[in-house]
């Protein structure tokens, strides 16, 4: 997967034209931390915020390269970032990146720009410091302009606050700035033609740039520089919802606890809706019902109720004194609710720090080792139980939780929390091959 972080600079459909990937609005921080367990394979930055909202911390962009992410850069934030870790392994492109990494420009406010939010498609009211700078060199090029008329231009559009930055009130001063009415009226036609839209013509680079290279992406990136984990980065790597690949590794006491945890369905959820409800405490989340969301509502709950035909739909919701109106509503509720647990992500460091909270941690984790213990001391081999996956389940969903085998494993897997089918038989396996040495 290929993300582009764009917005102001050029839109989505033209990024797309370019590149085959996934586009996001303007970066701010915590962005790339909210999309690393998607596992990209290539981050683009064009377009990110400098103020309204946190701007995206070099750390972040470190942290993705020493994931083995391929980080471009190039336009806008994406140029800043890209000056500043170019030696860390984020790949630059473009005119105003090599400004920037040379010094020929250093302030942010060179490629920052005014415009309305993502509603309004990021529509522009200002104009780059750095697309001035371009085009009023190429006025020089051809003569238009000489050294000191372009420079006494360029003094007054860098003076000019960024978001009042424009054309048009820079010719406003142009008279007075080059002394001669009818250069200012040749300009004003010259630039018709003319202007260079700087950020977007290396936004359009960095995207072809990464078209070309896109075959190496299945490689991880490799740096030679060490990260560092800091208190700092810690408290930001939690707050945005990561969690960290150590947290749980096979075999740790942690993962012993949920293997054991989800053993029993209706315990694992209690415990993962009190890890759900904590984050939502914390975290300030949108929770919209569009149509495709209350769409899939409605398709879980005629599964859940065997409501198979429209005639099984319609005499259900007679029964149960359910108009269309209210069951939309319903179901616009359930939507919402399952955005919610998308938008949370993996919620198991939560649910470890639930059963910490209230004792039960330690009581699933000597149940675990009681049985680790008792398969190793019989000589059972859980990769060779000698049983097959049919008797595995007839055991588990009949003698252990008293109920039919579900027509769609895939639903018990979602609901416990289950990776693979492959975690879900591995962990059934031990039980079951525990249980049957207490039998004998």
């Amino acid at each position: 997967m290929i993300v582009v972080y764009a917005g102001p600079t050029i839109d989505h459909e033209a990024i797309r034209q370019q590149l085959d990937c996934v586009c996001l609005p303007p970066i701010s921080h915590g962005d790339m931390l909210r999309l690393l367990p998607q596992m990209p394979d290539a981050i683009g930055i064009i377009d990110g915020y400098f103020e309204g909202a946190p701007s995206v911390w070099h750390k972040e962009i470190l942290y993705a390269l020493d994931q083995g992410v391929h980080v471009y850069g190039a336009a806008s934030m994406g140029a800043l970032r890209a000056a500043e870790l170019h030696p860390f392994g984020m790949t630059g492109v473009g005119q105003i990146f090599e400004w920037y990494r040379d010094g020929v420009v250093e302030d942010d406010d060179e490629v920052a720009v005014l415009h309305g939010p993502a509603e309004a498609g990021f529509m522009v009211a200002s104009e780059p410091m750095v697309s001035i700078r371009a085009t009023l060199q190429l006025a020089h090029q051809q003569q238009l302009l000489d050294e000191a008329q372009k420079n006494r231009l360029l003094t007054a559009a860098k003076s000019t606050f960024y978001k009042n930055r424009s054309w048009s009130a820079l010719l406003e001063q142009s008279d007075e700035l080059l002394g001669d009415e009818a250069l200012t009226a040749t300009l004003k036609n010259w630039l018709a033609q003319n202007r260079i839209d700087l950020k977007k013509q290396d936004a359009v680079k960095m995207l072809q740039t990464m078209q070309r290279d896109q075959a190496s992406f299945g490689r991880k990136f490799e740096t030679s520089h060490h990260f560092e984990w800091t208190n700092v980065w810690d408290s930001a790597f939690y707050e945005h919802g990561q969690i960290r690949a150590s947290l749980a590794p096979p075999g740790s006491d942690d993962q012993k606890v949920l293997d054991q945890l989800r053993l029993d369905p209706d315990l694992f959820q209690r415990y993962h809706d009190r890890a759900l409800l904590h984050w939502i405490c914390n975290n300030r989340v949108e929770t919209p019902a569009g149509d495709d969301g209350v769409k899939a509502a409605l398709k879980q709950f005629r599964a859940e109720n065997a409501l198979a035909s429209h005639t099984q739909l319609l005499d259900y919701m007679e029964q149960a004194e359910l108009d269309e109106a209210r069951l939309t509503t319903l179901l616009e509720d359930v939507s919402r609710v399952d955005h919610v647990r998308e938008s949370a992500g993996d919620l198991r460091p939560g649910i470890i720090d639930q059963l910490k909270l209230d004792g039960r941690y330690l009581e699933l984790l000597e149940t675990a080792r009681r049985k680790q213990g008792t398969l190793q001391s019989t000589g059972v081999d859980p990769d060779h139980p000698g049983v097959v996956n049919a008797q595995l389940l007839t055991w588990y969903f009949g003698q252990q939780l008293g109920a039919p085998i579900p027509q769609r494993l895939e639903d018990h897997l979602t609901r416990t929390g289950f990776d693979t089918a492959n975690d879900f038989y591995r962990i059934i396996t031990a039980d079951y091959l525990y249980w049957r040495e207490q039998d004998r």
